[in-house]
């Protein structure tokens, strides 16, 4: 209809204006843009003209053009709310995509990543990086993504697989040799990223150059007085249990393989946590594997889900689509799952506020003062003991099976019938490295009051005993993430792990 009103009168401003409007809201941008342009042109002094020309250059990600645009506007533009609405916005825009300066070197390197990807055939002009500070950054939406739309594909030569790993220099002979690893994945994957660091003709070099170089919100790399802040927390043991695997499979792999004895070992445990913070698990061809995919590592995790992920047949590439509509301006996320925020820290350097995944690690042994220990050890083998991660959900398996091996370890003699028939047939066989089989208590239910009771007064002792060996109880913590506005990121992380434990530890004891 504007159209056709515009055949009868063509320099009517307004007419054009709005049908800028109109094929604004078609998305249709070159067409509003240039009746925008035109609506000024008849009427240099006419404020809707500027507001459409600044809104379709938003609209197109072009910030700082739509600043230009509003700045140039008749002063009569800044007594229309709406205007001031979108100049406010528009500058709030212009500053937060221009936090680090464009000479920046790691805006330098991002842009040659995405020329680097362009060129190699992904696609992802709906989203851009957007920096809060130097080393911190996220993924945004630079136009609406609607729901179940693929905003990003990677092609397959553009991504770094473990079959790809394993056929390197390194990975061939470790392949060969049979090198036991630990992490076998993050091996092979870290061996073939450490090579082709030292590669000056890698085709990877953007990629390789847009990695992360401060790794120290990682836990491994923490100092003394960093680990301090953990003191008491079980997940001490973990960072370290970590750092020794990591050792171990440099070893193993430096003895076998000469080559990859000029990397040090801060060097693979640097690259070795790049890696396991990044790898996405695919299937390619029908087949299981792992892969780093350039810019899919760039997102931010959040829960719950709002977009999903796989390497797509047909389109021989990863992609990434939306579950759920995602307005201009948005931060993209991706999830990482739900899981507990030693895993979160330990493995990419955060932890989450309010985490309904928190878990608090509980040894439960056999009893020696038990009369049927005997008996209970010749059916367990070598599963007398477990340490299984507890939490606040009860429905959860690890949970059933946390209940159900309490429930047999408190197990008293005068039910030894109920022993015999009902906890035998709630229990699986598995057998141990020597072929030896012995019973998984996975699904023992409740038993009797006694043997609920002594499960429950265990749980308590436990809990007790790990509470007390933190030097700040839960409040004390929740007091200091309030009003404590000088913690480093490391040490406010510090504090919602442990205090995130001690959460678990007050529920399960209450």
């Amino acid at each position: 209809m504007y159209s056709e009103a515009l055949a009868l009168k063509p320099d009517n401003e307004a007419i054009l204006s709005n049908r800028a409007g109109a094929y604004t809201c078609l998305e249709e941008y070159k067409k509003a843009l240039e009746d925008a342009e035109a609506a000024i042109r008849i009427n240099k002094d006419y404020p809707k003209g500027y507001y459409r020309k600044a809104f379709v250059l938003r609209e197109l990600d072009k910030v700082s053009e739509a600043l230009e645009v509003l700045k140039a506007a008749p002063e009569i533009v800044f007594e229309d709310k709406v205007m001031i609405k979108l100049l406010s916005e528009v500058q709030a825009e212009f500053n937060a995509d221009n936090v680090l300066p464009k000479d920046h070197p790691e805006i330098i390197g991002f842009n040659k990543l995405v020329k680097w990807l362009s060129d190699g055939g992904a696609t992802f002009d709906k989203i851009k990086m957007r920096y809060y500070s130097e080393g911190y950054r996220g993924v945004h939406a630079k136009a609406k993504i609607k729901k179940k739309e693929n905003f990003l594909y990677i092609p397959r030569n553009l991504l770094i697989t473990l079959e790809m790993s394993k056929e390197a220099p390194v990975g061939a002979q470790m392949a060969k040799l049979k090198v036991p690893l630990l992490s076998p994945k993050h091996s092979y994957l870290s061996s073939y990223v450490l090579q082709e660091l030292y590669n000056k003709d890698t085709k990877w070099k953007p990629y390789l150059d847009m990695l992360p170089k401060d790794l120290s919100s990682f836990p491994i790399f923490f100092t003394h007085e960093e680990k301090k802040w953990l003191d008491g927390s079980p997940f001490l043991d973990q960072v370290e249990d970590k750092i020794k695997d990591m050792e171990k499979d440099y070893n193993a792999i430096a003895i076998v393989v000469p080559e990859f004895s000029k990397y040090t070992l801060e060097e693979f445990k640097r690259v070795r946590m790049l890696v396991s913070s990044r790898i996405f698990g695919v299937k390619i061809d029908g087949n299981k594997t792992d892969a780093l995919v350039p810019l899919a590592d760039m997102l931010n995790h959040k829960r719950p889900q709002e977009t999903s992920w796989e390497y797509n047949e047909d389109k021989k590439g990863f992609i990434i689509e939306a579950k759920t509509g995602i307005e201009r301006g948005d931060q993209v996320y991706d999830s990482y799952g739900k899981k507990c925020n030693s895993r979160y820290f330990l493995n990419y350097g955060f932890t989450v506020e309010n985490n309904d995944g928190n878990e608090v690690p509980i040894k439960i042994s056999l009893n020696e003062d038990d009369e049927l220990q005997h008996a209970k050890k010749k059916i367990l083998g070598n599963g007398i003991s477990k340490t299984i991660r507890v939490s606040e959900d009860l429905t959860e398996k690890n949970m059933v099976h946390f209940f159900s091996f309490l429930r047999f370890v408190n197990f008293k003699g005068e039910a030894m019938r109920l022993f015999e028939f009902e906890i035998m047939e709630n229990s699986s066989k598995k057998s141990d490295e020597d072929g030896e089989e012995s019973f998984q208590c996975t699904n023992i239910p409740p038993i009797s009051i006694e043997n609920e009771t002594e499960c429950l007064n265990q749980i308590k002792n436990q809990c007790t005993v790990q509470l007390e060996k933190y030097p700040t109880t839960h409040k004390e913590d929740l007091k200091i993430l309030e009003t404590n506005k000088d913690l480093t990121y490391n040490q406010r992380n510090c504090v919602i792990m442990r205090s995130g434990e001690k959460q678990v530890s007050y529920y399960v004891d209450e």
